[in-house]
């Protein structure tokens, strides 16, 4: 059942019928479209462009329609072409033709538009309070183990000695500046309102836009009515700022499944969050991080779809602009769900405290620290590195580690070194002298941890 049913002589052949209904996936917006269309007919009445009571008529039948959906009492019926026909078709059937005014003075094109602004700021909203709880839930754990001492790597390669609270705060900023993203879509993106655009110039009667938006919780409306209908730079926004959510989490969780992994033994992951084989009975694989990292792939390809969508469309509304909804929903979906798991996996993670330190300290990632030993006390740098490796060389020809060496062997290695080498180059004192902002000494990590609280608190509530 169409709103142009009467348009053409003969009816639309049932394949192209299927095929351009979207009620099965728009249904979605039904919440959005029944509350804009109340706002839309309160206006019409308040403009004196419909009467008082008959706007007061619809509005009823609109709210009650709202609260029978949201219970199950109706059911939406997917013969209609999208939830807009859906709407009005079926109030028309309930309070005669006086619903067929509810349309007046908007298109399907400027109406889509606004549901699609509702729901996105919905979702938005739902995204913020999601990142603050992954945000403060990291902070929290973070600031357990400033002095919980594990290897940073570069390469995959153990590098230089760090701390689990500062390898957390890494993702901290990650997050803190995704959440940041999704702010700015709904302040750059979603404060103006499209309705009253039309289908694409408007319409010849006094309509109040800003009363309209005003009711619906926007800023302002939007001043141009081409635009109004053919904006989604919003759709693409929020899709590029999930992307980034999605591909943050990814990295969590490549590092989480290596982490948890026997060779690693850093990390446990709750029975919870993790699976077992059908086959290997000794096996607890981490299918909840595995599963998260997938799923990156189905946000970037709802990205990638809507940016092809919009690449080549003229002004302004086409049909192809349909598109914008099925796959945005399921990355939405996607992320949300995501986010979610993410944060609650995180909650139960258990850290092996002495897997981390045995692994940085069994290695020569303070290498660079008997560099720096030579270099401040007046030895060039290169020099320097160039002591650095002979030391890491006879270490590992006698197949031993820093903490093995003698003062005597120091000495023989390289004539600036002496007994002084033995303290600097251990992880603790390597850590310790790591004082800038930003660097792993639990003093700096307990810094950072108070200026993303600051940061957070910024955030307030969504």
């Amino acid at each position: 059942m169409k709103l142009w049913q009467n348009v053409f002589s003969t009816d639309i052949d049932s394949l192209a019928d299927a095929f351009n209904r979207s009620i099965n996936f728009d249904k979605q917006l039904y919440r959005y479209d029944i509350l804009g269309t109340v706002a839309h007919v309160d206006m019409l009445a308040k403009q004196q462009i419909i009467p008082k009571d008959e706007g007061e008529q619809i509005i009823d039948a609109l709210k009650t329609l709202l609260t029978d959906i949201d219970s199950g009492a109706v059911v939406i019926d997917e013969t209609y072409e999208d939830i807009h026909s859906f709407v009005e078709l079926y109030l028309t059937e309930k309070i005669g033709s006086v619903a067929k005014k509810m349309h007046t003075g908007r298109s399907r094109n400027d109406q889509v538009a606004l549901d699609m602004k509702l729901y996105v700021l919905d979702q938005v909203k739902a995204m913020q309070d999601t990142l603050k709880e992954l945000i403060g839930s990291l902070i929290q754990t973070a600031q357990a183990h400033t002095e919980t001492i594990m290897p940073a790597f570069t390469h995959l390669r153990k590098a230089q000695p760090s701390t689990y609270g500062h390898y957390l705060c890494a993702y901290i900023e990650m997050f803190l500046r995704d959440l940041k993203k999704i702010t700015l879509v709904k302040e750059v993106c979603l404060n103006s309102m499209p309705l009253g655009s039309g289908a694409c110039c408007g319409n010849t009667y006094d309509i109040d836009r800003m009363y309209v938006a005003e009711q619906l919780g926007f800023e302002d409306i939007t001043y141009n009515s081409l635009d109004g209908v053919a904006d989604r730079d919003y759709v693409l926004d929020f899709l590029y700022a999930m992307s980034m959510i999605c591909m943050h989490m990814s990295r969590y969780c490549e590092e989480l499944i290596l982490f948890s992994s026997e060779q690693f033994s850093y990390l446990t992951i709750a029975q919870a969050y993790s699976s077992g084989s059908s086959m290997m009975p000794q096996k607890r694989n981490p299918d909840m991080a595995e599963l998260i990292r997938g799923k990156t792939g189905r946000v970037y390809g709802a990205l990638l779809q809507m940016l092809t969508t919009m690449k080549a469309l003229p002004l302004t509304y086409n049909k192809d602009m349909q598109e914008d909804k099925e796959n945005f929903f399921d990355a939405v979906n996607t992320t949300l769900s995501s986010l979610r798991i993410f944060t609650a996996m995180h909650q139960t993670i258990a850290v092996n405290k002495e897997a981390m330190y045995h692994a940085a300290r069994d290695s020569y990632i303070t290498a660079v620290d008997a560099a720096d030993y030579l270099v401040k006390k007046g030895i060039p740098f290169r020099d320097a590195y160039g002591a650095a490796a002979k030391l890491v060389n006879y270490c590992i020809d006698k197949n031993i580690y820093f903490y093995d060496l003698t003062a005597k062997e120091v000495i023989a290695i390289h004539p600036d070194f002496d007994a002084g080498l033995l303290k600097a180059i251990t992880v603790e004192n390597s850590l310790a002298l790591r004082k800038q902002i930003g660097s792993p000494a639990p003093a700096m990590v307990a810094a950072s941890l108070e200026k993303y609280r600051e940061r957070l608190a910024v955030f307030g509530d969504s």
